[in-house]
């Protein structure tokens, strides 16, 4: 597994180890209610003179609930809760330096079945160990 890859599974369980109403999964959201995450446009912000990189990742979150309160204060619950954490997950070659709210939750749209539809994003920073 990539090193962007195994740090998106690490975030992904830490939100699904937080109890909302779904977990987390990669992609598009489907017909029904959920969360999902992809990483949107990144890339090394410092590469050094070793190889390691400095990369900060935009980790999009999307969320689709029939109840505007459940899905509001499921999606805000991960950024109070992800970007407070003192340790973050590492792999062999990388680890987690940092998470902080890019953008914070914010309604998106309301399907015509009355599904409400939210966004957010998260910075989350790593560092290689190469």
């Amino acid at each position: 597994m990539t090193i962007i890859n195994a740090a998106v599974e690490a975030v992904m369980d830490l939100i699904d180890g937080l109890g909302l109403f779904a977990l987390i999964t990669r992609g598009a959201l489907g017909t029904g209610e959920g969360l999902v995450c992809e990483v949107g446009p990144s890339g090394p912000d410092e590469v050094y003179m070793d190889k390691n990189q400095y990369i900060i990742l935009d980790f999009t979150i999307n969320g689709k609930h029939a109840n505007l309160q459940t899905l509001s204060d499921d999606m805000n619950r991960i950024h109070q809760e992800i970007i407070m954490l003192r340790e973050y997950p590492s792999g062999d070659d990388w680890n987690i330096v940092d998470i902080t709210t890019l953008t914070e939750p914010q309604i998106i749209g309301r399907e015509d079945n009355n599904v409400w539809l939210m966004a957010s994003a998260l910075n989350v920073k790593i560092e290689t160990k190469l």
